[in-house]
């Protein structure tokens, strides 16, 4: 079966270039569904540096 999903850990300079990137997108893309997509993936990618940023102190 394809594994669509990496789920591989990831440092949190990378984190917030992904965050970045789909703050751009979102602020650019005028369809409304994909534009709610992204936001949802780019509200799990910030979930995911806080949490980085918190367990490195």
């Amino acid at each position: 079966m394809l594994n669509l999903i990496d789920s591989t850990s990831v440092d949190p300079l990378e984190l917030a270039e992904q965050c970045l990137a789909l703050a751009n997108a979102v602020i650019k893309i005028n369809d409304a569904a994909i534009k709610e997509s992204l936001q949802f993936i780019l509200h799990e990618k910030m979930e995911s540096l806080f949490q980085a940023l918190y367990h490195a102190e």
